[in-house]
């Protein structure tokens, strides 16, 4: 490992940086657009701590979501620190270790199968007998759920809305196939129907309208009926064979620490840094709540015009929920070490669209670090995504 000198990094790095770094001891947001060396900032943050500040670094914790950001950030830190270790973990396997360690309060198994996305999606086809897109569907469903804290009960208490609804329409469940079927085959051949005058034409379109409903409500229901009914089944069978999903390891964790108390985390982890905080889902940010109780000594690293989580749940107001939690402060990383002025730009445009007229000023254009204006940006039309690849 070739060992980088932090005095050399510190004297290269821009103002901005520099704040961030020095910045422990309180709640701090760090705004990185993709190019503005946030990584590079938090990871001569930790060494910083370390090596200026003498912070055991067994009490800072750095968190992240994927398993390659995590290994990159580890081995950048101790390439800075002379190959000191540091505690870098993807959320899920923070928790899982959390788990494993209280396997018999968790009340599971201690060694505990992990089903990734993909997993989940696998077990739910071969096992459940359904074809790829209902299952690939079902298993994103319920981790999103899970994400969102949304529990079975809440789906039973909208399939209970769903039933009544159809009851309106009929009572009698019973005949809610057969009506489903008549009210189809009604619909598909209106068209052929002749009227007699007005008063025919206007009778027969009401019974177009109710079958129309009928059947929307009638396959809402049929959808969320199965839906549940394959939750529960997917849920039994993944515990009968000892295993937990991704969404499973946030719940459970943070059921921990609500029933057992956040004492021996915020003794043992008294720095939390949160990379790309912009992902995190409802779960995770109360997660994030409960390591830092006795500790306010967070920083969160986040770009909030690349949240690319928002399809598993990721908490989208999550960085103006820090901001009123927490109060940090803020420090907005202002230049790109990557992008040319002219893209940076033409980028600043676009995104700033996506703000409101009493929010465009949070909107920051950032500027190429050396100030280089780069040649015009060229837009390109492909034919479709694998051109595009």
């Amino acid at each position: 490992m070739v060992y980088i000198p932090l005095n050399s990094l510190l004297s290269s790095l821009k103002p901005r940086q520099l704040s961030a770094i020095q910045h422990t001891q309180s709640p701090q947001l760090i705004l990185a657009g993709a190019g503005t060396g946030k990584t590079t900032t938090i990871t001569a943050k930790i060494a910083y701590m370390v090596e200026k500040e003498n912070i055991d670094p067994s009490q800072i914790l750095a968190l992240t979501f994927s398993k390659e950001a995590a290994r990159h950030m580890r081995e950048k830190v101790e390439k800075l620190l002379q190959g000191k270790e540091v505690i870098v973990k993807t959320f899920h396997s923070f928790c899982a270790e959390l788990i494993k360690d209280h396997a018999d309060r968790c009340k599971v198994p201690g060694d505990f199968k992990i089903f990734e996305e993909m997993d989940s999606a696998i077990f739910i086809f071969r096992e459940l007998k359904t074809d790829a897109y209902t299952a690939n569907l079902y298993a994103n469903t319920i981790g999103k759920a899970k994400d969102l804290n949304i529990s079975i009960d809440k789906f039973k208490a909208y399939l209970e809305t769903l039933k009544k609804q159809v009851q309106d329409i009929e009572k009698d469940e019973s005949t809610w196939k057969e009506l489903y079927r008549e009210s189809k085959f009604k619909l598909n051949t209106f068209h052929l129907q002749e009227f007699k005058d007005k008063e025919d034409k206007k009778a027969k379109q009401a019974d177009k309208k109710r079958y129309s409903e009928f059947i929307d409500l009638y396959e809402e229901y049929l959808k969320y009926s199965n839906f549940i009914s394959a939750w529960e089944k997917y849920e039994e069978k993944k515990s009968a064979i000892g295993a937990l999903d991704y969404g499973d390891l946030n719940k459970i964790a943070l059921w921990y620490l609500d029933v057992y108390g956040t004492q021996e985390l915020n003794d043992t982890f008294r720095y939390i840094i949160i990379d790309e905080f912009q992902d995190t889902n409802y779960v995770q940010f109360e997660l994030i709540k409960k390591l830092t109780a006795a500790n306010k000594n967070i920083t969160v690293v986040a770009d909030p015009n690349q949240t690319i989580y928002a399809f598993r749940g990721a908490y989208t107001n999550n960085i103006e929920e820090f901001k009123e939690q927490f109060n940090p402060a803020i420090v907005s990383l202002d230049v790109s070490f990557r992008s040319t002025n002219k893209i940076l730009r033409v980028a600043h445009t676009l995104i700033e669209k996506n703000y409101g007229d009493d929010k465009k000023k949070e909107c920051l254009l950032i500027k190429n670090h050396k100030d280089f204006e780069g040649e015009n940006v060229s837009n390109i039309e492909t034919e479709d995504d694998n051109e595009e690849a």
